[in-house]
């Protein structure tokens, strides 16, 4: 709860229009990010290494969006304070500022993933296969636990928690200079945009050189579609950085801070979701339609009969 005696709650507008936005922008982020996790799990066809990617990235997004956004965000700015304790509450804002940290240094293994793809395409399964891809971020997760872990240690001792704040619509209580943190996102934005660009020379490169009936351009080039989608994903964060670290300042208003630090953060895990979505090999927009046969039935056309070496004829009735 705020120390300060006013109390922001929904009788006042920033707090009702941001406790809707926050509430309509989860729902459409929650049915993209589980419909990929659901198209992992009951397709066969979707198990494969970069669809694993795809699926612990939708499944950090819905961290984020139900847990941080719907059980935390929304309650406490329609009543005006939380419900929570301030540990668990500090916990759970805390890992998903982690998971958010976690799907950017996941863009980076997604950079080298699609650069070894295009440049080794018929042994990208003996490196980057599922198996690999797993236990890389089972050990990523225990990362993130760690660092989350480690920081409430202090923040125990110190009861210095980070909480949603009613007022200003955001959460509060960093314990690293914004200076800091920028450069750290500077860091995780720049390093995987240099991988992509090594990437899309390399392609360039095939293209010119590769005969296009060979296999190690086809598979080149539906490594480059996936690639497209790297570089989509990876600009999210980047837009994070502009607004949380930069046009934040800009304004003093509540509504503005709510915006660029919250808003911001959500709505890039609903665009996540979306562009995986689109991508996605079961609704994929850049899949070539599959031509099927017409029965002549259908169309009212005779079609020629083809010979065949077998002839079934009908045996009259006595």
């Amino acid at each position: 709860m705020n120390s300060s005696s006013v109390v922001y709650d929904v009788k006042t507008w920033p707090n009702t229009v941001a406790a809707i936005m926050l509430t309509l922008s989860s729902f459409l982020g929650i049915v993209f990010n589980y419909s990929i996790i659901r198209n992992f799990f009951s397709d066969k066809k979707q198990k494969s290494a970069f669809n694993m990617i795809c699926t612990f990235r939708a499944s950090n997004n819905l961290f984020i969006l139900i847990i941080v956004m719907l059980a935390i965000y929304v309650p406490a700015s329609i009543t005006g304070y939380s419900y929570y304790p301030p540990l668990l509450e500090s916990i759970i804002i805390a890992f998903g500022t982690n998971l958010m940290i976690y799907n950017e240094l996941q863009s980076i293994y997604t950079a080298v993933n699609r650069l070894f793809a295009i440049t080794f395409p018929l042994k990208y399964n003996v490196i980057f296969g599922i198996k690999v891809t797993l236990v890389l971020h089972i050990l990523y997760y225990l990362d993130r636990i760690r660092n989350v872990a480690m920081e409430h240690v202090e923040r125990y001792q110190n009861s210095n928690y980070l909480l949603f704040s009613t007022e200003h619509l955001a959460y509060g209580g960093l314990m690293v200079a914004p200076d800091g943190m920028f450069k750290v996102a500077l860091a995780l934005l720049v390093f995987p945009f240099l991988i992509n660009a090594v990437t899309f020379v390399r392609f360039y490169y095939l293209k010119k050189r590769t005969s296009r009936e060979s296999e190690h351009w086809k598979k080149a080039k539906e490594n480059m579609v996936l690639f497209a989608q790297t570089v989509l994903q990876d600009s999210l964060f980047s837009i994070t950085v502009i607004f949380t670290m930069k046009l934040n300042t800009m304004m003093n208003h509540r509504f503005w801070t709510f915006f660029c630090q919250t808003y911001v953060w959500q709505i890039i895990h609903v665009l996540d979701g979306f562009i995986m979505l689109v991508f996605n090999d079961k609704i994929s927009l850049f899949k070539k339609p599959a031509f099927t046969k017409v029965s002549p039935a259908l169309t009212g056309k005779q079609v020629p009969e083809r010979n065949t070496s077998t002839v079934v004829v009908a045996r009259p009735i006595s």
